[in-house]
């Protein structure tokens, strides 16, 4: 292994390592859901430093850790206020959020001839797109490809720019649902009579993470080739796998499709929806993939810090800490309370799918969560579950603030969490001597899986 690659596996195994010592430390909370903080007193699962802080200087103290996680703000921490356990989370977290955010340079724009495809766009698909197919055009040109297997292409909007800006190359999309690949070849009949240019084509097909999913690919490549006189699967051929947010288990296949198949030479992967991955710690699970994770003692994620890892941090953490000065704007302690009611109403299963309206000024507990019963047509509070509400939501003010310290945790975890997923995909990579890097694509508070992993074959 050459020297600059062995460098990087080290520091990916160190930066994993601090990762696992957070979530194993935090563990109660990671596997914790925000709904369930009021009944099962979760803020005795805070470091007991915490606490004492939090009770000596409380509303300062959270705000400070609060805005003191976002690398651009530029926050003088009163040390005197934090434990050094604190300080430390502080330090690691932002280190973590610095690497998600891209730094400045001249803002892409889409290709003239792609223009007329716009009105098929929304504006986050606009922003990702352009932001995307400079680094896909420079992956085509440097490693000579022939052929772009597009996985998980949805309507294919990343696919028909790139058989657009590549007519020497063949383009194949896969999806899973039948109904997607149908609206894909209607657009491709308005947009610039692509039906003519002969170079793209659809596979409907759902593919499974597994022992086999070399000669399963290559079957799906002959059997398009045989159905559309293509060459996908020739020996020759140089494909570059393409993932713009591949769901769960799908971002893993595609890396173990990349080092496994010779005629795959490149993989272009922007992760996403992490909480769809399969953690179980075996050979053809989703997570881990490397053999330095796969050798420590937890390896089985939490459902819940998978799916916090698929929230926009930096987005949260901003408004949180924007709102803090002002208690009539908080709100979430409040929806989690409303939450056990609603969750008694209905079934558990369905309670992360409520809908909230907004907490008006002077509103107290009972009144908003009534306002809330009735927007799913649901009885009101009687009397014993009123004094519960306002027992939780007003008379224990400590609690109320405690729940925003472990909000917070639990936002800040979500961050490792996503940082050792990754970290455990491009290692997997590095140890099979595949050249790979890390590339920020997007600005994270317009597209919160904004990190792309580019791999080429020596």
């Amino acid at each position: 292994m050459a020297t600059e690659s062995y460098k990087d596996v080290q520091r990916l195994q160190c930066s994993m390592a601090e990762d696992l010592k957070l979530i194993n430390y935090f563990e109660a909370l990671s596997n914790f859901f925000m709904v369930d903080f009021y009944t099962y007193s979760a803020y005795n699962m805070l470091p007991k430093a915490w606490l004492e802080s939090a009770k000596q200087y409380d509303d300062s103290l959270l705000e400070q850790f609060c805005t003191s996680l976002l690398p651009e703000n530029s926050v003088k921490i009163c040390r005197s206020l934090m434990p050094l356990s604190m300080l430390c989370f502080i330090a690691l977290t932002r280190k973590k959020l610095a690497l998600r955010i891209k730094q400045p340079c001249p803002k892409h724009e889409l290709p003239i001839s792609c223009k007329d495809q716009l009105k098929f766009l929304k504006p986050k698909k606009i922003v990702e797109l352009s932001d995307m197919l400079p680094c896909i055009q420079k992956v085509v040109s440097s490693q000579n490809i022939t052929h772009v297997v597009d996985i998980g292409s949805g309507v294919g909007h990343a696919s028909r720019f790139i058989a657009k800006q590549n007519p020497h190359c063949m383009v194949l999309r896969i999806e899973a649902q039948s109904n997607l690949i149908n609206k894909a070849t209607d657009i491709d009949l308005n947009f610039d009579k692509m039906s003519k240019s002969k170079n793209i084509f659809s596979s409907v097909c759902r593919l499974t993470l597994d022992d086999n999913v070399v000669s399963s690919f290559l079957q799906l490549l002959k059997d398009a080739d045989q159905a559309n006189g293509t060459s996908f699967s020739s020996p020759k051929s140089r494909i570059l796998l393409l993932g713009l947010h591949p769901c769960g288990n799908l971002g893993s296949y595609m890396l173990r499709l990349f080092k496994e198949c010779a005629i795959c030479q490149s993989a272009v992967i922007v992760s996403c929806c992490y909480l769809l991955i399969d953690s179980e710690p075996n050979q053809t699970g989703g997570f881990p993939l490397s053999n330095f994770l796969k050798d420590q003692e937890v390896l089985n994620l939490s459902s819940q810090l998978k799916e916090q890892a698929c929230h926009n941090a930096e987005f949260y953490l901003s408004r949180l800490g924007s709102q803090l000065n002002n208690h009539d704007k908080l709100t979430q302690n409040w929806r989690s309370i409303a939450d056990i009611f609603l969750s008694k109403r209905e079934s558990a299963s369905s309670r992360s799918w409520f809908k909230f309206k907004k907490r008006a000024n002077g509103e107290n507990i009972v009144k908003f969560i009534n306002k809330n019963l009735a927007l799913h047509k649901l009885p009101e509070l009687d009397k014993d579950e009123e004094e519960l509400a306002l027992k939780l939501g007003v008379v224990d003010q400590w609690k109320t603030w405690a729940y925003y310290l472990v909000y917070i945790l639990k936002l800040s975890l979500g961050v490792i969490g996503e940082s050792l997923i990754l970290n455990d995909r491009i290692l997997f990579l590095l140890e099979s001597r595949c050249s790979s890097q890390f590339e920020i694509l997007f600005n994270p508070k317009e597209s919160s899986r904004n990190v792309a992993i580019v791999s080429s074959k020596n």
